[in-house]
């Protein structure tokens, strides 16, 4: 999925200190030549082929996440898109929380030498408890092939 791998939560990040010590959390990380702002990162995210299917199935269920919504998100105009609440927001990452799916999500950009690094992570609370234990292969798919569309 064109270059996207799994890495280690970064111990510094957003996603690492959100929820208990026994969630479920993961992380991938895309290196992309050029800068990219934060701003870019979340509305090409969002607005991604790729997570189009998504966001019908969110508009379908009156949760709508329209382009125009990501990139309100994106813009910091709004704290939230579809099913998902602003946790914390810096310049270079943001947190989001689905309280409805106990799930939260994380991107981030870092600057390296050859480009930007495009990360995207995610937390599940109570892995074991939460009916999400089934669904952890899917996800860790889904989480390259988003990555990878960018």
């Amino acid at each position: 999925m064109r270059g996207v791998r799994a890495i280690a939560v970064p111990e510094d990040s957003l996603l690492a200190g959100f929820g208990g010590s026994e969630d479920y959390r993961d992380a991938f990380c895309r290196e992309v030549p050029g800068a990219v702002s934060l701003e870019q990162f979340i509305e090409r995210f969002y607005c991604s082929m790729v997570f189009w299917p998504e966001r019908l199935v969110l508009s379908l269920i009156g949760r709508g996440a329209s382009s125009a919504d990501a990139r309100a998100l994106a813009r910091g105009e709004v704290d939230r898109i579809a099913v998902w609440e602003v946790v914390e927001r810096t310049d270079t990452a943001i947190l989001l929380e689905s309280k409805d799916t106990g799930t939260a999500s994380w991107l981030a950009v870092e600057a390296t030498t050859a480009g930007t690094n495009l990360l995207f992570g995610s937390w599940v609370g109570s892995l074991n408890d939460s009916g999400w234990k089934f669904m952890l292969h899917p996800h860790q798919w889904y989480s390259y092939v988003l990555l990878g569309g960018y």
